[in-house]
């Protein structure tokens, strides 16, 4: 643990077509972090972190500039952030289970052109933290059980351009928190036993919504 430092169990730092694969990582401050690297799989890997709090804790993949990633079949757990993306382009991220998390099972910011799918989000500090990014796609994900007084499966803060279709809500706090978004299609999503299905604030233009199932809101 470091407060100046970035420490991880795995680190790769301006490198190209590489992969990271059934790997277990334990107790890690970070546990895989890539910076300025492109091209690369990250797959089949189980990640279980001891964070105890957010400010003294890293995430389990981090990803820092970077473009053209397969991340696929990872479990992570009891990191900050499970999954952390910031400037990550042109990306595919599907079949993880991203769980008991202290912050987000799935933050990024400033991310653009990625696909979301098939993904589960259980019991985090909040569920997905979406930020100031556009062409987005999130289909035939799961958001469970992502409970507190400021928790939501998923939040949209400013995105443009985006589809999430066929995903679950399930006994959230809020199903989805949305601010300032553009251009957005709701297609045949499933709402069930939130506290909110929806919440919708300000700055909100061409939004879309059908074919949505809202049980026991």
């Amino acid at each position: 643990t470091s407060y100046t430092k970035d420490h991880a169990a795995i680190r790769v730092i301006q490198s190209r077509d590489f992969i990271l694969q059934n790997l277990i990582l334990e107790k890690f401050f970070f546990g895989i972090y890539l910076q300025k690297s492109n091209n690369g799989i990250i797959r089949n890997n189980h990640l279980r972190g001891d964070a105890k709090n957010e400010f003294g804790s890293g995430n389990g993949i981090h990803l820092w500039y970077a473009q053209n990633l397969l991340i696929e079949n990872n479990e992570i757990e009891r990191a900050r952030d499970g999954i952390y993306f910031e400037f990550a382009d042109s990306s595919i991220i599907r079949n993880n289970y991203s769980h008991h998390n202290i912050r987000y099972g799935l933050h990024f910011m400033f991310s653009n052109h990625d696909v979301y799918e098939n993904n589960t989000f259980e019991q985090n500090g909040a569920g997905v933290a979406v930020m100031f990014s556009k062409h987005i796609d999130m289909h035939r994900n799961t958001f469970i059980n992502n409970w507190g007084a400021s928790s939501y499966g998923l939040l949209l803060k400013e995105i443009n351009d985006a589809e999430i279709s066929e995903n679950k809500f399930i006994k959230n706090t809020i199903g989805i928190n949305v601010e300032g978004t553009n251009r957005i299609n709701y297609r045949r999503n499933e709402f069930r036993e939130n506290g909110w299905a929806l919440k919708i604030r300000g700055a909100i233009y061409t939004n879309v919504f059908t074919e949505n199932n809202f049980l026991y809101n």
